[in-house]
C-alpha cells in the first residue's frame, strides 16, 4: 500500500495455495465492465451477500464511475483481485457518513467467486 498525494493506492501480488498469482489493486474506470459482471456472478452464487443480481442498480458505465470515485477518495477504497486476468473478487471500504460524529465509521464488503 502506498500513498500518492492524499490518495491511498494499493497494488500487491500474492501467490495463492494453488501456485497461481493474484494481483490485488485499486479499481479504475476501465475495470467497470469486468467488475459489474463479477458482482452479478458472486451475488447469484450465494444468499449471504447484501443483494441479488436483479437488484443491482449499476450498469458497467456506472460501475466504472464508482471505481474512479473510490480511486480518487482519501478515505474509501475498492480493491480488485485478478487471477489469470479475470476478476476473482472485490473488497471495499466505504464511509458511513461525513459528519464529525460518524467519520470513524465504515462499511466493509467482500465478495469472491466460488471457484476461488
Amino acid at each position: 500500500m502506498y500513498f500518492r498525494g492524499k490518495y491511498m493506492k494499493y497494488s500487491q501480488q500474492i501467490v495463492l495455495k494453488n501456485g497461481k498469482t493474484a494481483v490485488l489493486r485499486n479499481g479504475v474506470a476501465s475495470d467497470g465492465s469486468a467488475v459489474f459482471d463479477n458482482f452479478n456472478l458472486t451475488h447469484a452464487e450465494t444468499d449471504f451477500l447484501l443483494s441479488y443480481p436483479d437488484e443491482n442498480s449499476f450498469d458497467p458505465e456506472k460501475e466504472g464511475q464508482f471505481l474512479e470515485q473510490k480511486a480518487a477518495s482519501a478515505n474509501e477504497i475498492e480493491i480488485i483481485a485478478f487471477v489469470d486476468g479475470k476478476v476473482a473478487g472485490t473488497a471495499g471500504i466505504e464511509a458511513v457518513g461525513t459528519k464529525y460524529k460518524v467519520r470513524h465509521r465504515a462499511e466493509f464488503g467482500i465478495s469472491v467467486l466460488k471457484e476461488y
